[in-house]
């Protein structure tokens, strides 16, 4: 009897030592490989773990890396709702682990932030917002016991973010345990162990995550541009083998106006076997060869994005820009023929699809020399878009006064890039918003908040601070999330 006491003891013993956290090789092997979107090599990598060591916590932590990148990238609805149950199964999981590892609060807060920012995506707020609390707890406590572990800083850096993308009637739940958020502390974090990547062997593996991680961030919550220069010289020739920094490098130069260099990193991405199908990335070349006006290639790439896409995301946007380049080649059976398509196909989750199914409804399209100066301010050609604006003499050319307001708006944007003087820039942008504060279109909030970032950049915070104030007392218009969270962010920045 004694001895058998003494074997079950044993078996116990085992087990505890057991259910730790290693970063071994089939880890590492599984991490790299699902950060690649190679899903099927990193699955195999987890289940021979599964196998040797069954009871590595990390292994529930790369499970769900799997899931949050297959939701975000294919944005399937259906998914998302089966795999939901996945997270609660995890952190069970990861509670019979060793609890005196630094890995133990940081895979829960992990799996909290992945959960919350796939949920943002979704727009489950409530539950984000949850999630970001729940993993501020885990983090900070980790931090507590293990301050020299570098890995805390990912998760706080991206949760300091995270906190100003929550709306307003959700931010009581991030708000009621008092997380000083901020996009500047968050990203100098991220910098922080972006730094560390580079130097030590250790952290080396996680380089592509945090600059891809770094620059989404940056691009949606930032307006200071030579960041996206310096990320963008920080991911260099690895858009090349990683194809999440492909999608970086690619929005990265479109964002800087180098609308060529763009075309050049999204036709030369990484086409790797079992590599998980990225067709967001179609449609970014779809809209690149758009914005050259270069009709013929951007017609064939957003077919074969249509074609090849499982998801609902950008399918009605897909079409909508189908019908620009119908109307402007003068083709309205084609153009009315993309509308019907846009208005029956793909879903209204995100901004560009609600724009695309509201101009189907209503068969709209913009006067095309607005049009042609957008796309061509789009990709960065603004020589080339402003030489578009100048064939109209006067803005009374316009007998549609929402054509109207978006002269001014377009003259704005481009002549801001041309270096105009600010003076000149802010008056054709009032002009637009006191035109447009009574209307839906997006003209005059676009503006309002432009003119803020303006004021900002010029270190007037009290102007700024109004500006992004007017920008979010318009509501009801085209974009308005997206608009609202930038002036947010803004709002936020001269706070701190």
């Amino acid at each position: 009897m004694k001895k058998k006491l003494i074997l079950l003891l044993s078996i116990f013993s085992c087990l505890f030592v057991s259910a730790s956290f290693d970063m071994n090789e089939n880890m590492q092997n599984a991490y790299l490989s699902i950060i690649d979107l190679k899903f099927e090599k990193g699955l195999y990598f987890i289940e021979k773990e599964k196998q040797q060591n069954p009871n590595n916590g990390l292994i529930h932590l790369h499970e769900n890396y799997k899931d949050f990148l297959t939701l975000i990238i294919g944005e399937d609805e259906q998914l998302f709702d089966k795999s939901s149950s996945n997270k609660s199964k995890r952190l069970s999981a990861i509670s019979q682990c060793d609890k005196t590892s630094p890995y133990y609060f940081y895979a829960k807060a992990e799996i909290n932030l992945q959960w919350a920012f796939t949920r943002l995506k979704f727009q489950e707020y409530f539950l984000a917002a949850y999630e970001i609390q729940k993993a501020y707890f885990l983090l900070k406590e980790n931090q507590k016991k293990f301050p020299d572990f570098h890995l805390n800083k990912k998760g706080m850096g991206l949760l300091h973010c995270l906190i100003g993308s929550i709306p307003e009637n959700y931010q009581w739940i991030v708000n009621a345990i008092g997380i000083n958020g901020g996009i500047d502390k968050g990203l100098n974090e991220l910098h922080q162990l972006l730094s560390l990547t580079e130097k030590d062997e250790q952290y080396k593996i996680y380089n592509t995550e945090l600059l891809f991680l770094i620059s989404f961030l940056e691009m949606n919550l930032t307006i200071e541009k030579s960041n996206f220069q310096k990320t963008l010289d920080a991911i260099g020739q690895k858009h090349a083998n990683h194809i999440l920094l492909n999608f970086s490098a690619a929005r990265l130069s479109s964002k800087l106006g180098k609308n060529d260099l763009a075309i050049k990193i999204l036709n030369n991405r990484p086409k790797k076997e079992g590599q998980f199908e990225f067709s967001y990335l179609d449609y970014l070349l779809g809209m690149s060869y758009l914005y050259k006006l270069d009709f013929e290639s951007s017609m064939k790439i957003f077919h074969h994005f249509l074609t090849h896409f499982k998801g609902e995301n950008y399918i009605k946007s897909a079409y909508h820009k189908l019908a620009w380049i119908a109307f402007l080649q003068g083709e309205p059976e084609k153009k009315l023929s993309y509308f019907e398509k846009a208005i029956a196909e793909g879903s209204i989750s995100i901004d560009e699809d609600k724009v695309a199914l509201k101009d189907a409804k209503q068969n709209y399209i913009t006067h095309p020399i607005l049009l042609k100066g957008r796309l061509l301010y789009d990709g960065g050609y603004y020589p080339l878009a402003l030489a578009e604006l100048q064939q109209i003499e006067s803005p009374h050319y316009f007998s549609n006064a929402s054509t109207h307001i978006e002269y001014w708006y377009r003259l704005a944007r481009i002549k801001s890039k041309l270096d105009d003087k600010h003076l000149d820039v802010i008056s054709c942008y009032q002009k637009a918003f006191n035109l447009g504060k009574e209307t839906s279109t997006y003209f005059a909030p676009m503006s309002a908040l432009q003119i803020g970032l303006i004021y900002e950049k010029q270190n007037d915070t009290k102007q700024a601070a109004i500006y992004f104030e007017k920008c979010l007392t318009l509501s009801n218009f085209d974009y308005q999330r997206g608009i609202h969270q930038k002036a947010k962010a803004g709002l936020n920045r001269i706070a701190n």
